[in-house]
């Protein structure tokens, strides 16, 4: 009787996992800055993301907003902080990138 038991609960733990990683939620941020090439570093983790215009996307399990906070780097002009909140609602990759919320940024040269 104690390996039946094991067994169900071992299935009930593979089953819970299986759909814990169906639960997962997108979302995805169009940076564009103006000059266009400036860097866009997560400030969260420090990461690089990329160089403007780029696309990005999270992952979440929750389904909740995510408080984003960046910054851009740019030859010849000051870095611009700023930072959105990104809605997680997509379930996919694809379609989050598909509908990527729109982050515009512009730069300040130096000396204006």
């Amino acid at each position: 009787m104690p390996s039946q038991f094991f067994r169900k609960t071992f299935a009930s733990l593979l089953l819970c996992a299986t759909l814990s990683a169906c639960g997962a939620h997108y979302g995805a941020a169009r940076f564009v800055s103006e000059p266009p090439g400036a860097e866009v570093i997560n400030l969260d983790d420090g990461t690089v993301i990329g160089t403007t215009p780029i696309t990005h996307y999270w992952k979440d399990g929750s389904g909740t907003r995510q408080h984003i906070p960046v910054r851009l780097k740019l030859n010849g002009h000051y870095e611009k902080v700023s930072s959105f909140w990104l809605s997680m609602r997509h379930k996919t990759q694809r379609d989050a990138v598909e509908n990527a919320q729109l982050v515009e940024i512009v730069m300040v040269k130096k000396g204006e």
